[in-house]
C-alpha cells in the first residue's frame, strides 16, 4: 500500500533528485566558486569568506548553488596593509584587506557585474586581525544588494536575447532522442525572463510528451513483467508513470483494470485519486510540471558540476 501511495504523492515519478530538490529551477541561481587557497587565509579563514558569500547571494533573494553552474560569483580577497599597534598589556594587529566579487556567465567568460570593499581587522594577531576583518563583512549590505541587482538583471537579458537560440538547440536535443539533456537546458531559463518563459514552458511540455512517448514500451513491458509475477502494486506503480498524451495511455488503463482486482481497496482509492488528477487539466499540468524539473535536476545531477577557479578567472 504504501509503494502506490508514494507513486501518487511524488506525481507518478521514480527519479531520484539524490538529495537536490527543484526549488531552485525557473529561478535565477549563481554557483559560489572558491579558490583553493588565498595568500594569507587558512582553511577555516576560506571557509568563512565562502560562506559570507553565499550570504550576501541569498540574502538578496538569490540561490548560492546554480544547479547548472552557468553563472557563478567568485572573489579575490587581497590583504593590503598590516600593522601593529602598541597598547595596553598586549599589542594589537591591524590589517587593511580588500574583497572583490565578481558574477561572471561561464560559457561564454562574460563579466555582468563586480564590486570591491574595503575592510580592517584587527587582533592580538595576523591571523586574527584577519579573521575579524572577515568578520566585518555586512552581507546585508546596500552595495552589494546593488552589485547583485545590476548581475541579476545582466542574466535576465542574457536570457531574452538567447531565448530563440534555447528552444532551437533544444530541438535538436529532441530530434536526437536526448530528451533529458532537453529538458535540462529549457529548465535553465528563469521565469524572471518574461518575453521568454511562455515559450519554454511550451516547448518543455511539448519535450515531455514526446519523452513520455519514448518511454511507453519500456513501461508497458515492465508493468506486464510484474502481473506475470503477480507483482499487481509493482504494475500500478509503475502504469501509473504513464502520461496521458504517451501514445500507449489507453493500453496502459487496460493493464490497469486487470489488476485493480486483486488489489486491495486503499490501494485501489489511491490509483482511482490519480486518474482522477490525469481527468483535471489544471493538475495534470502541475504534474508535468513537476514531472520535468524532476527529469532536469537528474539530468544535472549526473553530470560534472565542479568548476575550477582559475578557469572561471582567467
Amino acid at each position: 500500500m504504501k509503494n502506490i501511495y508514494f507513486a501518487v504523492i511524488a506525481l507518478a515519478l521514480s527519479i531520484n533528485s539524490f538529495g537536490q530538490t527543484t526549488n531552485d529551477l525557473g529561478k535565477i541561481a549563481l554557483s559560489v566558486i572558491m579558490p583553493e587557497n588565498i595568500d594569507g587565509l587558512d582553511v577555516s579563514q576560506l571557509s568563512k569568506l565562502e560562506t559570507k558569500i553565499s550570504q550576501i547571494v541569498t540574502s538578496s533573494g538569490i540561490s548560492a548553488s546554480g544547479y547548472n553552474n552557468n553563472f557563478a560569483i567568485y572573489p579575490k580577497f587581497a590583504i593590503y596593509e598590516s600593522s601593529i599597534v602598541e597598547g595596553g598589556m598586549q599589542n594589537i594587529t591591524v590589517v587593511t584587506t580588500e574583497l572583490s566579487l565578481f558574477i561572471k556567465q561561464v560559457d561564454n567568460n562574460l563579466l555582468f557585474s563586480t564590486i570591491s570593499k574595503t575592510i580592517k581587522g584587527s587582533g592580538n594577531s595576523k591571523e586574527l586581525a584577519i579573521s575579524n576583518a572577515i568578520s566585518k563583512i555586512t552581507t546585508n549590505d546596500s552595495d552589494f544588494k546593488t552589485f547583485i541587482e545590476a548581475g541579476k538583471l545582466k542574466i535576465v537579458a542574457y536570457y531574452e536575447v538567447k531565448c530563440g537560440d534555447i528552444i532551437k538547440k533544444s530541438d535538436s536535443y529532441l530530434q536526437m532522442q536526448q530528451y533529458e539533456q532537453a529538458l535540462a537546458l529549457l529548465m535553465t531559463v528563469p521565469e524572471e525572463v518574461s518575453s521568454c518563459y511562455n515559450q519554454i514552458h511550451d516547448k518543455a511540455i511539448e519535450t515531455y510528451k514526446a519523452y513520455q512517448t519514448h518511454k511507453c514500451a519500456d513501461l508497458m513491458q515492465k508493468a506486464k513483467t510484474a502481473l506475470a509475477g503477480n507483482d499487481c502494486i509493482g504494475a500500478l506503480n509503475i502504469l501509473s508513470e504513464i502520461d496521458p498524451s504517451a501514445t500507449c495511455f489507453t493500453e496502459a488503463q487496460a493493464l490497469a483494470k486487470s489488476a485493480e482486482p486483486k488489489v486491495k481497496a486503499e490501494e485501489k482509492k489511491q490509483w482511482d485519486f490519480q486518474m482522477k488528477q490525469y481527468s483535471d487539466t489544471v493538475s495534470l499540468e502541475k504534474q508535468r510540471i513537476e514531472a520535468i524539473k524532476e527529469i532536469a535536476v537528474s539530468y544535472n545531477k549526473s553530470q560534472p558540476t565542479s568548476l575550477n577557479y582559475n578557469y572561471i578567472v582567467k
